[in-house]
């Protein structure tokens, strides 16, 4: 009996503890939650006229460690400071891009059907049109960033997905090009030979990926091995890694553009 009480007592007593243990985690993780929706709601209510608060503003939004739905709902968050604390920092990802769209369509811009993704906002948008390219559609996962693009009619078609191990509602090559600003960090550096693919399923064979993000950004080993993947194959083929100083004010970046080689449907 007492052998049965002891064991009893002792089990009884490992219950008690993990039961503490398990509100503290979730009391833990509840904190956490709090913290992060405080920390947006004052990003929503700040107003950004310097770099100091662009930079804490970028901070915030691309904190490490955020799965997918975590990173989508923070962009719904601050969707309506995106453009102002962007441009706080003098992003240039979007710029150069269009930049460089430009220089490999010379002519007939106004015929060539691009695919933004990551679109945000739609500020690749507005240097696209400054360009003459005004066939533009928008692919983005947060539907408060679409919406504020909706609000400036920015896009063709607006498409609400996630670039990643889906298959988006695009039929094959239907774009000249594919382009991609700065996609959240916590995506970008792991994103899967699915995505890559998927980007290339949509394109043209001739037509062209141009995807700009800070220099470090493109160091990911998982990244580099999933280029290569899809260019051992001969899908597409690396025309130029371009240096960006000051993609965001005091922090350089590149552009790496890519020619379909291939259909990848």
């Amino acid at each position: 009996m007492k052998t049965t009480y002891t064991v009893s007592k002792r089990i009884h007593g490992i219950k008690q503890f993990a039961d503490h243990r398990v509100f503290k985690m979730r009391g833990h993780n509840v904190l956490k939650r709090f913290i992060r929706s405080f920390c947006s709601a004052r990003m929503a209510e700040t107003t950004y006229t310097t770099v100091s608060e662009g930079n804490k503003f970028l901070d915030h939004i691309t904190e490490k460690g955020m799965d997918n739905k975590s990173i989508i709902n923070r962009f719904d968050e601050v969707s309506s400071k995106y453009n102002e604390a962007l441009g706080s920092v003098d992003y240039m990802g979007p710029r150069t891009l269009a930049t460089i769209l430009a220089e490999l369509h010379p002519s007939g811009r106004e015929n060539v059907r691009v695919l933004d993704v990551a679109a945000g906002t739609g500020l690749v948008a507005i240097e696209l049109r400054k360009k003459g390219f005004v066939n533009n559609d928008g692919l983005e996962p947060s539907e408060q960033m679409l919406a504020e693009a909706k609000r400036n009619n920015l896009y063709g078609r607006y498409i609400c997905d996630l670039v990643g191990e889906n298959t988006f509602d695009i039929v094959n090559d239907t774009y000249s090009a594919v382009t991609m600003s700065a996609l959240s960090l916590e995506i970008f550096k792991k994103l899967p030979v699915k995505a890559l693919e998927e980007l290339a399923r949509v394109v043209k064979p001739g037509g062209h990926i141009l995807m700009g993000h800070y220099d470090f950004a493109f160091d990911s080993e998982v990244l580099k091995a999933n280029f290569s993947s899809l260019e051992g194959r001969g899908l597409w083929k690396l025309i130029e890694k371009r240096p960006t100083p000051d993609f965001t004010q005091g922090k350089h970046g590149d552009t790496q553009f890519y020619g379909l080689q291939q259909s990848a449907g």
